[in-house]
């Protein structure tokens, strides 16, 4: 293999491990919404979790009640429907 094909192999693999890496960052969002949260803080709780990937089943990672916690997700408003109001504290 010449020093040109070594070159471009290597520059082919640094882009693709660059491109997965940042898909890995970026994460998947579960499914579900955010609960709404009302309440006003002063100061911030240290996050619990920084994407949804950080909690486990089916929590997601929502700002509820002064900080970044994984809870469980209410099912999205459908035309006319009602918010499923289940929220746990982790």
């Amino acid at each position: 293999m010449g020093s040109s094909s070594f070159l471009v192999l290597m520059v082919s693999l640094a882009l693709v491990t660059l491109v997965a890496v940042e898909g890995v960052k970026k994460g998947i969002e579960k499914a579900g919404v955010c609960p709404a949260d009302n309440v006003r803080c002063f100061k911030s709780d240290p996050p619990q979790c920084h994407t949804d990937q950080d909690c486990l089943g089916e929590r997601k990672c929502c700002y509820l009640h002064c900080g970044f916690k994984c809870v469980i997700p209410v099912k999205e408003l459908e035309e006319g429907g009602n918010k499923d109001e289940d929220v746990s504290r982790p």
